[in-house]
């Protein structure tokens, strides 16, 4: 009997791998101690958060109950060692042919190799008292402990070193506010680990269960898990509509469920629960809408199951079970991107047959031939020992069984490659660079230089590429064959594939390898709009050849009827395709861009851009936004796509052309909720303030006003009467403030007042009584100290001066964010129905008590805008004006359209500004309109060395000089001259 012996390294070195200590220990994220989980908790529900050797010797112990079940049940040998730093296994089998392909498809199947899987949720979603003393709800404890023993996974919370959003939050937003402050919502980690099919079934479960806690209503129903990707349509579409209709979540279980993991517990009964069940599709939503979405999937399945086609392929057994262990994220892709499903073989069995379910025949060949590439990457190589002479009357000369072992361990943990010993004839299976160093490895060895060798590569190439590759009359092929001295021969293989075998006795094979790989075919696929076909080829084809012709590569436009029959390129949208030999690869982009030149820029460069948008917003976006959705796509020429649900992904995807995707992610951020939290210490008075008529009324004030809802957040425990129960009793007391993202300027102001209204019912905002004086830490706002407008506010509000206390700290606020968002700066000195609005005292007072305030708190629009709606405060500002020639050019500019005012200026005013200060300091000093406090920093005048960065009102003498018409003074013609230049300068 011929010994069979193999030896491989899984998971392969390839798959991306998470090392085991950053995985589940966050860096720089300890909790802090008033927010740590109990110990308790901790050690329930963190079981997975072990240390490396812990979980080593765990995944050991099964590893080893694996290793010699496969022993008993199969009959081979079998030994294993740590590979790859502690992270794979690397297995030797040996035994019959039949016997070890059996062995090794079951360690392949069942081997314990942890996965994991995150969903980030915000803390109040899951737990008690998410700010001070986080603990879990018992609702949410009971459902965890339920979906871990149905699935088998180890479920962990922990606590997440990401934000809920990962853009930069709006302004006076802080992610450690404290006691003091907004601070977007805290989040924590569900994390789940486990073997094979489990974190696929637990993640799912949390989905729906987290749903249900939201107070959404779940269902399941069963449809045959081959129509699931079918009945979702390309892209899921059909899908999306059905969850946009309904605005439900539907969560599909994952379409290789089943190949991977073991079928029977660890006490060895069978696996068959609901929970495994792979034709059972969730549904959550709203009552109504669960029904009828449940209604539209029965009848699409209905429906679809009357024109499903299936066809069969062949791939080499070894190159399929590499697609499912390292490549399943890529082969879900091919299935939702194409509306099919692949049925593949079980693991490690020699059935090279797979069965694509299709509704549509471009589909099911689009399929195939994703599938076909995939398999390309897969290189096999033999090495052949011949005996140097042949002699009837000798035996063969071999190698000895204890080498060989040694051997193909050593080359298989520094390679990765799988390497089969048989009949002299070493084996090598796995990625090119993994074969190509095998073979180089088994070149080097002593004990082969006895032998004479034949060495082999077989590559595998899609049948559309046969002549790309031979050339013409094949003379790309005779010229590698004699350079290098190898034998290259074309067999074909499939329908769709054919091979290329390249033998040589020497490393000469490996050279011919390298030539012929860079006559392999390198390609790019990119989205032209078909109206721009005819004007890229040119008459007769002039222009594309000129380009093909510069840069030496193929392009093929396909037409709607070409694009149809096809189905795509390497994306779905993708109708050109350029191809050029490998060795000419960088020439691609090149001619990708030489066409894109040619298309208008709203049209070209079709690239995804991707948002993250909080999981939990998208059932409503889908569902009642979808109008606004619509209406952002129709405008962008885009297309946004929703990420899958059941792999709780915040990444929604915008395809469109580049020059309007980020202006598409803007419009669509405009429709996303923003929500923020502010503590406050706990107060025996803020649940009864907050239940008062007068706090309703004031939310309702700010939801008018501002579009800011406010909700307050209020939990305790009631003492259980033990000694010193009252100051163990966790409680807590927030308040949530929700908006438009759009809108979100408008937070700091609702803040502000909901803290003046706090602090009016003699309720203390912040922990010490000495800090309820706020300061703001604007610096832009400093550095206008004396500019007392209703676009600039100062720093501190003049609740001495004004009855309306609020005024300069709750809308110059807002219309501060406009102005130093504004793109355009000049337009800050433009207005002058600001610049010269400086009250004295009596102003101020009088003009509230008439009404002012009234005007005042109606909004104004942003700037840039134009100034039509502030005539008002412009003719205001005529009326206190004495100077004729000051209030000729206020009307000039006013009448003027407003672009006419935004030339390009001069802002170095130090000159100009040094002698308006020369001029005004021989004037007597009035009296001044403000007190200066000095350490609050927003009267305070900006520091400067030479000259003050803006315009000062005060001279050295502390005498004002655009306000001194209004306090009686007379201004000689020379410093009317000044102030007219300067005024002319700055084009106000």
């Amino acid at each position: 009997m011929d010994v069979y012996t193999t030896c491989f390294t899984y998971p392969r070195r390839s798959r991306h791998i998470q090392t085991p200590a950053s995985t589940f220990d966050f860096p720089g994220q300890e909790l802090r101690a008033n927010d740590s989980f109990p110990a308790t908790q901790r050690l329930r529900h963190v079981k997975s958060n072990l240390s490396l050797d812990v979980a080593s010797a765990a995944d050991g112990e099964a590893i080893q109950k694996l290793v010699m079940t496969a022993m008993q049940v199969h009959g081979c040998h079998v030994s294993y060692l740590l590979a790859d730093q502690g992270r794979a296994w690397n297995f030797y089998v040996t035994g019959s042919y039949q016997q070890v392909m059996l062995t090794r498809g079951m360690i392949l199947k069942e081997c314990p190799i942890q996965n994991r899987a995150a969903i980030k949720v915000t803390r109040s979603e899951i737990l008690d008292y998410p700010h001070t003393q986080p603990v879990l709800k018992p609702e949410v404890r009971r459902r965890l402990d339920e979906i871990a023993s149905d699935t088998l996974a180890h479920i962990a919370v922990v606590n997440s070193p990401l934000a809920l959003y990962n853009r930069t939050p709006p302004d006076g937003i802080s992610t450690s506010a404290g006691w003091n402050g907004l601070e977007p919502e805290r989040v924590c980690e569900l994390v789940v680990t486990g073997c094979g099919d489990a974190v696929d079934l637990a993640r799912v479960r949390l989905l729906v269960m987290l749903d249900e806690l939201s107070g959404l209503h779940a269902e399941f129903c069963e449809i045959d898990h081959k129509l699931h990707a079918i009945v979702a349509g390309r892209k899921r579409s059909v899908l999306q509509s059905i969850q946009e209709e309904t605005a439900t979540n539907i969560y599909f279980p994952s379409p290789l469920q089943g190949l991977v993991g073991s079928e029977v517990d660890a006490n060895g009964a069978p696996l068959n629960g609901p929970s495994r069940n792979a034709n059972i599709i969730w549904i959550t939503g709203e009552f109504f809408g669960v029904q009828r979405a449940r209604d539209m999937l029965f009848q699409v399945s209905v429906n679809k199951s009357k024109s499903v086609i299936s066809r069969d392929t062949a791939i080499l057994p070894r190159k399929l079970d590499w697609m499912v262990t390292d490549h399943a994220d890529d082969l879900k892709t091919v299935m939702a991107d194409n509306s099919t499903f692949i049925q593949f073989p079980p693991l490690g069995s020699s059935t090279s047959l797979i069965t694509v379910y299709g509704d549509h025949r471009v589909n099911i060949q689009r399929t195939i031939r994703s599938i076909m590439q995939m398999a390309c990457q897969f290189y096999v190589a033999s090495f052949w020992l011949l005996p140097v002479q042949y002699n009837v009357l000798l035996p063969p000369a071999t190698l000895n069984p204890s080498q060989v072992t040694n051997l193909l361990k050593q080359i298989s943990v520094n390679t990765g490659a799988e390497i089969v010993f048989k009949s002299m004839c070493f084996e090598m299976h796995g990625l090119e660079h993994e074969v190509k160093q095998a073979v180089n490895m088994v070149m080097e060895l002593e004990m082969i230089k006895s032998f004479h060798h034949e060495i082999r590569f077989q590559i595998e190439l899609a049948n559309e590429h046969r002549e790309f590759i031979s050339g013409k009359k094949n003379g790309k092929i005779n010229k590698i064959m004699q350079s290098t001295n190898v034998k290259i021969k074309f067999e074909t293989f499939n329908d769709h594939n054919f091979l290329i075998d390249i033998a040589g006795t020497d490393g000469s094979v490996l050279q011919g390898l390298s030539l012929l790989q860079e006559e392999l075919p390198a390609e790019i696929s990119f989205h032209v709009p078909e109206a721009y076909h005819k004007r890229i080829i040119g008459v007769g084809g002039r222009s594309i050849q000129r380009i093909m012709k510069k840069y030496g590569v193929y392009v093929k436009f396909s037409n709607a009827e070409e694009f149809a029959a096809l189905g795509g390129y390497n994306d779905n949208d993708d109708n050109v395709i350029a191809r050029t030999p490998a060795k000419n690869a960088i020439n691609l982009d090149n001619l990708k861009q030489s066409v894109m030149e040619l298309v208008n820029p709203k049209d070209k460069d079709y690239v995804n851009e991707t948002v993250s948008i909080p999981r939990r917003y998208h059932r409503t976006l889908l569902g009642e936004k979808s109008i606004f959705i619509r209406d952002i796509e129709t405008k962008t020429n885009s297309h946004v796509r929703f990420p899958d649900k059941e792999i709780a992904s915040d990444v929604v995807t915008i395809f469109g052309p580049e020059s309007q995707v980020q202006i598409a992610v803007t419009m669509l951020l405009e429709h996303v909720p923003f929500e923020a939290d502010m503590a406050v210490p706990p107060s025996a008075d803020l649940p009864r303030i907050c239940a008062s008529a007068d706090f309703i009324a004031f939310v309702e004030r700010v939801k008018r006003d501002f579009q800011v809802s406010i909700m307050p957040n209020i939990k305790s425990h009631a003492s259980n009467g033990g000694a010193g129960s009252g100051a163990e009793t966790p409680s807590e007391y927030t308040f949530k403030f929700r908006c438009q993202r759009s809108n979100s300027d408008f937070l700091i102001t609702a803040k502000e007042m909901l803290e003046q209204f706090l602090m009016t019912h003699n309720v203390l905002v912040y922990p010490s009584p000495t800090a309820h004086t706020h300061k703001r830490g604007d610096s832009f706002a400093e550095a206008f100290p004396h500019f007392d407008s209703k676009v600039l506010s100062a720093a501190k509000t003049r609740g001495h001066e004004s009855i309306d206390l609020g005024r300069s700290d709750v809308m110059g606020d807002r219309r501060l964010r406009l102005a130093s968002s504004s793109p355009d700066v000049k337009a800050l000195f433009n207005s002058t129905s600001y610049i010269y609005n400086l009250e004295s005292h009596d102003d101020s007072q009088t003009g509230y008590m008439s009404g002012a305030s009234q005007d005042y708190w109606t909004p104004l629009p942003p700037i840039g805008t134009g100034i039509a709606n502030r005539t008002k405060q412009a003719e205001d500002a005529l009326k206190r004006g004495s100077d004729s020639l000051l209030e000729a050019k206020i009307k000039e500019k006013i009448s003027k359209p407003r672009s006419l005012q935004n030339r390009a200026q001069s802002l170095d005013l130090t000159y100009s500004l040094s002698r308006i200060t020369e001029t005004a300091s021989r004037l007597p000093p009035p009296e001044s309109p403000t007190n200066s406090t000095g350490d609050t920093g927003g009267n305070s005048s900006p520091s400067s060395v030479t000259a003050p960065s803006f315009p000062s009102v005060y001279g050295p003498g502390k005498s004002s000089v655009v306000g001194s018409q209004r306090a009686g003074h007379i201004l000689d013609d020379e410093t009317i001259q000044e102030v007219s230049r300067v005024i002319s300068n700055l084009g106000l």
